[in-house]
């Protein structure tokens, strides 16, 4: 009898909005979305219809006037803002108090703005606000004023003091009205930034001055080459403000960085540019990337960044990592320049002087030695953030969980867990400390094996079963967390609840002595392709798969007493033949190479693509059949991608990061 199971933790796929008029948005300021109350889903439908129509989305709070939200209590608003490390008092303001002209009417507004001041006491002190609109969001103290989106505004809507949080539904009546609709009826909140904020804004260890000029040497160098789309790159800076336990350096925005060479001076002329860099490609499953990339040592240190914005909950800035680590890592060519680094798809000057910092510190041409970033190291010297990474490396324990061990309930390692919280564990999670260390792969023989029974439990297959190695080691990685193994048969009668009898033969041969989840999701659905409209919830695939922990029973019982051999993590995926090349292909890529497929697909035709095949929108939900004459597997994942309009590329070009 199997061993009791455990539901796995889905993964929603990232839709994409079409439009038609990009330009709404065009004059707004930098919009921050607040995602309380938001799915994941939701959140990339508000994005993607903010950007889509003109708009520019900020990932930093601190750069943002204007924010999108759910939430409808003026109170929560203020909370919500200073969750952000955005502090302020709340502000009000009349139209009684617009300044008159010498006839007794309302100035212009341009009049206004020149000449209007609004008072705020900050202790004994009043400062002079000024009425300009900042249309563009700030870039490391970098500001771009331009006029204000609407003629008639708030007085503290033009000041870069003051933030505005309006509902949600101001930018979908927009959107159906054709123009930005005014704001007043749709405002939560009104704030302007307190002392407290602008102290958590401003890098004290930099001054303003060198950022302007490393920006300015950047974009001198690249002002040949065609501008940077419009769409901010995914950052954010939100801080911990959890345990003093942790370095002063969690606590600060990264710095800027003074370059010790001047790009202007390099002869070293730019490569030429990839086609992908040229057209502002945005989608990593449209461009080739290998598992070696030239600039491996300074993605290594993107990726440990992206660690700590895991860590401390920040799913918006694990996004834009993601998407500036999938272009530097389809980059072809060595980056020489800060510059370079501007020009590619999702990566602006926040990335660039990432870049200089790196550059600075030893891994640069003229150098061997492996750089670093400091906001990169606290993954390693910061001692709340080493504990919660090894939590999180635990099989079943998320970054929340993570959290909880660390600052609920106050363990510090591996041992406080076993020797503290041991009953309180999950199954799932008990396994996972248990065999912490040995959760390796050795893909081929545990693939023979599970081939192996898997024709023994369906005799009628005539040893025709397909078992097809995918995740990590398809793409050419050596070592992985597990192993993920598809089984596919022409015959879907073969493939029907395959999983619950390999898993049972598996377990009885004492292959498998956890099984962690067990799932017949396609079997349930008569092995169809999942509804276009899922009502069972949002999942990075629905198909039968069981989820195990994999053992080789055979050992030398003279020698040990107990089985010696390493544990495994092993996945199991069963597949139908008539859509087994995109189970392939839902398998085979890094998460930001599937999470961008799925948005491409649907941003460019409208379907939906799951492991379990695709469905069309505009048809009413039909099985769109992309694989149609493919007479092996290879075969249908090729037809499959191409039809698809991504193109064909080999697994260890999917290798996004």
């Amino acid at each position: 009898m199997l061993a009791d199971t455990f539901s796995a933790t889905a993964v929603p796929h990232d839709p994409v909005e079409d439009t038609a008029d990009e330009t709404i948005f065009s004059g707004l300021p930098s919009v921050f979305i607040l995602n309380t109350h938001l799915s994941q889903e939701e959140l990339d439908d508000v994005e993607n219809c903010l950007v889509q129509h003109g708009g520019n989305i900020t990932y930093n709070p601190s750069e943002a006037t204007l924010f999108l939200s759910k939430i409808s209590q003026k109170k929560r608003a203020a909370l919500e803002l200073r969750r952000c490390d955005v502090w302020t008092d709340e502000v009000t303001a009349s139209r009684k108090s617009q300044p008159s002209g010498s006839n007794g009417t309302p100035e212009p507004p341009h009049k206004r703005r020149k000449h209007a001041q609004v008072s705020h006491k900050v202790g004994a002190v009043t400062e002079s606000i000024d009425l300009t609109t900042d249309s563009e969001r700030e870039q490391d103290e970098v500001q771009v004023h331009s006029p204000p989106v609407e003629p008639i505004i708030h007085p503290e809507d033009a000041s870069t003091d003051v933030v505005t949080i309006l509902k949600l539904e101001w930018l979908d009546r927009s959107v159906a009205a054709g123009k930005p609709l005014p704001r007043n009826p749709f405002v939560i909140y009104r704030g302007r930034k307190s002392g407290a904020s602008k102290k958590a804004v401003v890098p004290n260890t930099q001054p303003a001055k060198v950022s302007s000029q490393i920006l300015q040497r950047a974009k001198e160098d690249a002002a040949s080459q065609p501008p940077p789309p419009a769409v901010s790159s995914r950052f954010q800076h939100r801080r911990s403000k959890h345990s003093a336990e942790g370095s002063s350096s969690q606590l600060q925005p990264p710095t800027l960085q003074r370059q010790t060479t001047s790009e202007n001076d390099d002869p070293i002329s730019m490569p030429p540019q990839p086609d992908w860099v040229r057209d502002h490609v945005p989608y990593a499953c449209l461009r080739s990337t290998p598992l070696h990339s030239p600039n491996e040592d300074f993605i290594s240190q993107l990726i440990k960044i992206r660690q700590i914005r895991k860590l401390t909950l920040n799913e918006i800035g694990v996004r834009a990592y993601s998407t500036s680590i999938a272009a530097i890592a389809a980059y072809p060519y060595r980056i020489r320049r800060s510059s370079e680094v501007l020009q590619l798809p999702g990566c602006d000057a926040k990335v660039a002087n990432l870049f200089a910092e790196f550059q600075e510190h030893g891994s640069c041409s003229h150098s061997e030695d492996d750089g670093s970033i400091s906001a990169a190291d606290e993954l390693d010297t910061d001692p709340v953030l080493r504990v919660l990474n090894t939590f999180y490396d635990i099989w079943g324990v998320g970054a929340k969980t993570a959290r909880e061990f660390y600052y609920s309930r106050g363990w510090r390692d591996l041992d406080d867990i076993v020797e503290h919280g041991w009953n309180t564990l999950s199954r799932v999670q008990q396994i996972g400390v248990k065999f912490f260390d040995e959760f390796k792969e050795e893909s081929e023989a545990i693939a023979a094996i599970v081939k192996e029974h898997a024709n023994k439990v369906r005799p009628e297959s005539k040893n025709e079963i397909d078992c097809i190695i995918v995740g990590g080691y398809r793409r050419g990685k050596e070592l992985g967390g597990d192993v993920d193994i598809i089984l596919t048969h022409r015959d879907d009668s073969v493939t029907r609840n395959l999983v619950f009898d390999v898993a049972a033969s598996l377990e009885e041969q004492k292959y498998i002595n956890h099984t962690l989840s067990l799932h017949l999701t396609s079997t349930h659905r008569e092995q169809q392709t999942t509804p276009y409209h899922d009502e069972t919830g949002k999942h990075f695939d629905s198909l039968d798969k069981a989820l195990v922990v994999w053992q080789e029973p055979n050992f030398d019982s003279s020698k040990h007493r107990k089985n010696p051999n390493p544990h495994r993590r092993v996945d199991i995926i069963i597949s139908p033949w008539q859509t087994v090349g995109c189970a392939v292909l839902g398998w085979s890529g890094d998460t930001t190479f599937q999470r961008d497929l799925r948005r491409c697909v649907k941003k460019s035709h409208g379907w939906k693509f799951d492991s379990s095949g695709v469905r069309g929108q505009t048809s009413g939900g039909q099985v769109i059949d992309l694989e149609q004459g493919g007479e092996t597997w290879e075969e249908r994942e090729k037809l499959a991608m191409e039809r698809l309009g991504i193109g064909w590329r080999p697994p260890d070009q999917r290798c996004s990061r």
